[in-house]
């Protein structure tokens, strides 16, 4: 009875402690945009921010935020400057409370995904001075404070993906319109924030729909699934005309490691910085992964075991690709945009890494205190293994480094909100 007493009271700690963290960088985020919204690009409060509020005045922009934007200059100065730092805290919380919410679907508990979740909002690269001197320029990362549209697409992005891995889990039985209408509408509202997420989630898609049909999903179920992505195909084409229309003298070509190297003294380095906890995790898992992905295609009726794991690295790759191969012309040449889809891939490999993290643990705990029952019991030899010393130095250090990260996230958040440049050391 004490125990349990004890619990409650320290979970409701663990919440109101929780819940003033997260009033608090609300609060400073809603600070930070507010400052942004102020200044150009002279070195404070640096953002894109002030660009991208300047073009939709102008009646120019891409986006949707473009037109919130508009709606808002017929406030006050202030209304005016604190509506768009406001949104924008909203997008940013809601993708942290969402990222809790799949924690939690997958298996994680209520403390764990909290904290799990702050991780993966604040995680940024490996930081080391005497590879790139820049804490964020050179590298890729998940975490950006300084730009309107991504951080409007990471949130309706992170809902698509979830969204989406509802659909595909349950379709094999039943396929619900509505659910297909919603992820339609929020994919092709994704795609009017930024086009970037689409580019490295729909190729992934089909060909998870290509190995569901194999797996012996009805065809008309992936065709209707298929045709989801109409509207956001219409969006692309309006983008196409504003950002690439014969007038703007801007356009798309292949040019191998143009963008990695346009930023990064030694972008081979930096590339794999950017991602060593997700790896670091990878290897401890692709065996696993791919073993019970081979059980998959022998059973078809259960379908992919580790569909997230796979679509988040997937999608990873796509967006690697088109960062190595490809680059824009023009007035955008510079600004190196297909990095925008490659970082939400880098946050999404945070999240899932963060998960399968949590059950090796789980698992290595069991293990050991199996191992330790059956030392004191005397009972079998069968559990116990000579790797055992093995994983847990392996998954202390991939602990250590996970909480580098993060470490480098709030630092670069904090020197951020005090005005600094994203381009800080």
């Amino acid at each position: 009875m004490k125990n349990d007493k004890s619990k409650r009271i320290t979970g409701t700690i663990f919440i109101i402690i929780s819940s003033l963290c997260f009033a608090f960088y609300c609060f400073r985020l809603v600070l930070l945009h507010y400052n942004q919204t102020l200044y150009p690009i002279t070195g404070k409060y640096e953002s894109d921010l002030f660009a991208h509020i300047e073009m939709a005045l102008d009646g120019w922009g891409y986006s949707i935020l473009a037109v919130f934007f508009r709606l808002f200059s017929y406030l006050n100065d202030f209304g005016f400057h604190f509506a768009i730092a406001s949104l924008l805290c909203i997008f940013e919380a809601g993708t942290l409370a969402v990222t809790y919410i799949l924690l939690k679907k997958y298996g994680l508990g209520t403390k764990t995904a909290i904290v799990f979740s702050a991780f993966t909002g604040f995680a940024m690269p490996f930081y080391i001075r005497a590879i790139q001197p820049y804490r964020y320029i050179g590298y890729q990362s998940g975490s950006i404070w300084h730009n309107s549209t991504y951080i409007a697409m990471k949130f309706f992005a992170l809902l698509c993906i979830i969204l989406f891995l509802a659909i595909s889990e349950k379709y094999r039985e039943k396929l619900s319109v509505g659910s297909l209408m919603a992820f339609a509408l929020l994919l092709a509202a994704t795609t009017s924030v930024k086009t970037n997420f689409i580019l490295v989630f729909a190729p992934v898609a089909l060909l998870f729909l290509i190995v569901d049909a194999i797996l012996g999903v009805k065809i008309k179920y992936i065709i209707f699934s298929a045709l989801t992505v109409v509207p956001s195909i219409l969006v692309i084409l309006f983008q196409e005309y504003v950002l690439f229309g014969e007038s703007t003298g801007n356009g798309i070509i292949l040019d191998p490691l143009y963008s990695v190297y346009l930023r990064a003294e030694k972008p081979y380095f930096t590339m794999i910085l950017s991602l060593v906890f997700p790896l670091m995790v990878l290897f401890y898992n692709i065996f696993p992964v791919l073993k019970d992905t081979v059980s998959d295609f022998k059973d078809k009726k259960r379908g992919l075991t580790h569909r997230f794991f796979i679509l988040a690295w997937g999608m990873w790759f796509v967006g690697f690709l088109e960062l190595i191969l490809l680059r824009e012309t023009g007035a955008r040449e510079l600004d190196d945009n297909f990095a925008w889809g490659y970082d939400f891939c880098v946050f999404v490999l945070f999240v899932v890494s963060v998960i399968y993290f949590a059950r090796n643990v789980s698992a290595l705990t069991k293990k050991i205190v199996l191992c330790d029952m059956s030392e004191k019991e005397d009972i079998s030899d069968k559990d116990k293994s000579p790797a055992k010393g093995i994983g847990i130095a392996y998954e202390v250090v991939t602990f250590a480094v996970l909480l580098y990260q993060v470490y480098c996230g709030v630092y670069f958040f904090v020197r951020l909100s005090e005005g600094l440049t994203f381009f800080m050391q």
